[in-house]
Protein backbone atom coordinates (compact mmCIF):
# COMPACT_ATOMS: atom_id res chain seq x y z
CA UNK A 1 0.00 0.00 0.00
CA UNK A 2 1.48 3.68 -0.78
CA UNK A 3 1.99 6.02 2.05
CA UNK A 4 -0.83 8.20 2.61
CA UNK A 5 2.32 11.32 1.83
CA UNK A 6 3.70 9.95 -1.10
CA UNK A 7 2.82 13.48 -2.62
CA UNK A 8 3.74 15.22 -0.13
CA UNK A 9 7.34 16.02 -1.38
CA UNK A 10 10.03 16.59 1.01
CA UNK A 11 9.72 18.46 4.00
CA UNK A 12 10.84 22.36 3.62
CA UNK A 13 14.33 22.69 6.41
CA UNK A 14 13.16 24.62 9.76
CA UNK A 15 15.56 28.27 9.58
CA UNK A 16 17.76 28.96 12.20
CA UNK A 17 16.66 31.73 14.87
CA UNK A 18 17.49 34.89 12.95
CA UNK A 19 20.28 37.11 14.39
CA UNK A 20 17.83 39.65 12.80
CA UNK A 21 14.52 39.31 12.80
CA UNK A 22 12.21 39.33 9.40
CA UNK A 23 9.63 42.08 10.96
CA UNK A 24 8.91 43.31 7.37
CA UNK A 25 7.97 39.80 5.87
CA UNK A 26 5.75 38.91 8.44
CA UNK A 27 3.64 41.93 9.58
CA UNK A 28 5.15 42.31 12.69
CA UNK A 29 6.90 45.01 14.41
CA UNK A 30 10.01 44.80 17.08
CA UNK A 31 10.70 48.00 19.24
CA UNK A 32 14.04 46.78 20.34
CA UNK A 33 16.49 49.48 22.18
CA UNK A 34 19.92 48.20 23.63
CA UNK A 35 20.07 50.52 26.44
CA UNK A 36 16.05 49.64 27.25
CA UNK A 37 15.56 46.01 26.74
CA UNK A 38 12.65 46.74 28.75
CA UNK A 39 10.66 48.15 26.58
CA UNK A 40 10.97 45.68 23.71
CA UNK A 41 7.83 44.34 22.53
CA UNK A 42 7.42 42.26 19.09
CA UNK A 43 3.75 41.65 18.05
CA UNK A 44 2.33 39.70 15.02
CA UNK A 45 -1.58 39.26 13.70
CA UNK A 46 -1.97 36.68 11.17
CA UNK A 47 -5.45 36.51 9.77
CA UNK A 48 -6.35 33.40 7.44
CA UNK A 49 -9.62 33.12 5.43
CA UNK A 50 -12.46 32.44 7.29
CA UNK A 51 -10.27 31.40 10.49
CA UNK A 52 -10.11 34.16 13.45
CA UNK A 53 -7.00 35.26 14.00
CA UNK A 54 -3.84 33.85 15.51
CA UNK A 55 -1.99 36.19 17.84
CA UNK A 56 1.49 36.10 19.71
CA UNK A 57 3.25 38.65 21.61
CA UNK A 58 6.26 39.17 23.54
CA UNK A 59 6.53 41.49 26.10
CA UNK A 60 9.54 42.33 28.42
CA UNK A 61 9.22 41.06 32.30
CA UNK A 62 9.54 44.08 34.68
CA UNK A 63 11.19 42.15 37.37
CA UNK A 64 13.84 40.54 35.55
CA UNK A 65 15.82 40.34 32.11
CA UNK A 66 13.33 38.47 29.85
CA UNK A 67 9.98 38.22 28.17
CA UNK A 68 6.95 36.38 28.70
CA UNK A 69 5.20 34.82 25.71
CA UNK A 70 1.45 35.69 24.72
CA UNK A 71 -0.46 33.25 23.01
CA UNK A 72 -0.18 30.18 20.27
CA UNK A 73 3.47 28.84 18.75
CA UNK A 74 2.20 27.31 15.88
CA UNK A 75 2.98 27.60 11.84
CA UNK A 76 0.71 30.58 11.45
CA UNK A 77 3.15 32.46 14.41
CA UNK A 78 6.26 30.77 13.43
CA UNK A 79 7.88 34.06 11.91
CA UNK A 80 6.93 35.85 14.82
CA UNK A 81 8.17 33.99 17.31
CA UNK A 82 11.62 33.52 15.66
CA UNK A 83 11.32 37.18 15.59
CA UNK A 84 10.62 37.33 19.56
CA UNK A 85 13.61 34.84 20.34
CA UNK A 86 15.99 37.30 17.66
CA UNK A 87 15.56 39.83 20.54
CA UNK A 88 15.52 37.52 23.95
CA UNK A 89 18.66 36.40 22.78
CA UNK A 90 19.76 39.66 23.01
CA UNK A 91 18.64 40.73 26.38
CA UNK A 92 21.40 41.51 28.31
CA UNK A 93 22.58 39.33 31.56
CA UNK A 94 23.66 36.27 32.70
CA UNK A 95 20.15 34.46 32.70
CA UNK A 96 17.74 35.45 30.69
CA UNK A 97 14.09 34.72 31.57
CA UNK A 98 11.26 33.36 29.21
CA UNK A 99 7.89 33.16 30.72
CA UNK A 100 5.62 30.50 29.07
CA UNK A 101 3.00 30.74 31.23
CA UNK A 102 0.54 32.57 28.98
CA UNK A 103 1.45 30.23 25.95
CA UNK A 104 -1.47 27.66 25.11
CA UNK A 105 0.51 25.64 22.68
CA UNK A 106 4.00 24.90 21.07
CA UNK A 107 4.25 23.23 18.15
CA UNK A 108 7.45 20.71 17.55
CA UNK A 109 8.94 24.00 15.71
CA UNK A 110 8.93 26.30 18.03
CA UNK A 111 10.48 23.77 20.50
CA UNK A 112 13.14 23.13 18.47
CA UNK A 113 13.35 27.28 17.97
CA UNK A 114 13.63 27.36 21.34
CA UNK A 115 16.48 24.46 21.46
CA UNK A 116 18.74 26.68 19.04
CA UNK A 117 18.08 29.77 20.83
CA UNK A 118 19.58 28.30 24.24
CA UNK A 119 22.26 27.33 22.35
CA UNK A 120 22.93 30.75 20.97
CA UNK A 121 22.50 32.56 24.86
CA UNK A 122 24.64 28.84 26.09
CA UNK A 123 26.96 30.07 23.38
CA UNK A 124 27.88 33.11 24.82
CA UNK A 125 28.23 32.20 28.10
CA UNK A 126 24.96 32.86 29.34
CA UNK A 127 21.30 30.79 30.62
CA UNK A 128 17.83 30.59 28.92
CA UNK A 129 15.53 29.59 32.03
CA UNK A 130 11.98 28.72 31.18
CA UNK A 131 9.21 29.33 33.00
CA UNK A 132 6.03 27.65 33.38
CA UNK A 133 6.46 25.58 30.26
CA UNK A 134 2.68 24.48 28.92
CA UNK A 135 1.87 20.89 28.41
CA UNK A 136 2.67 20.52 24.74
CA UNK A 137 6.73 21.50 25.19
CA UNK A 138 6.46 18.83 27.81
CA UNK A 139 5.46 16.16 25.69
CA UNK A 140 7.62 17.28 22.95
CA UNK A 141 10.57 17.03 25.40
CA UNK A 142 9.52 13.70 26.40
CA UNK A 143 9.36 12.14 22.31
CA UNK A 144 13.19 14.08 21.78
CA UNK A 145 14.51 13.61 25.32
CA UNK A 146 17.86 14.15 23.84
CA UNK A 147 17.37 17.50 21.51
CA UNK A 148 16.12 19.04 24.49
CA UNK A 149 18.48 17.84 27.12
CA UNK A 150 19.74 21.54 27.01
CA UNK A 151 16.49 23.49 27.83
CA UNK A 152 16.63 24.69 31.28
CA UNK A 153 13.03 24.91 33.45
CA UNK A 154 12.44 26.46 36.77
CA UNK A 155 11.65 24.85 39.38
Amino acid sequence: MPSPHQHDGPVPPVPPVPSIPPFASVGGQALYDDAMWADAVVRCAHVRTGTAAATLTAQPLRDRPGALLRGSCDLDTRPILWAALGVVIRIPGPVVHLDLSAVGFLDPAAVAALVRANATVTGQGRRLLLHHPPYSLRKVVELFPDECAALEVAA
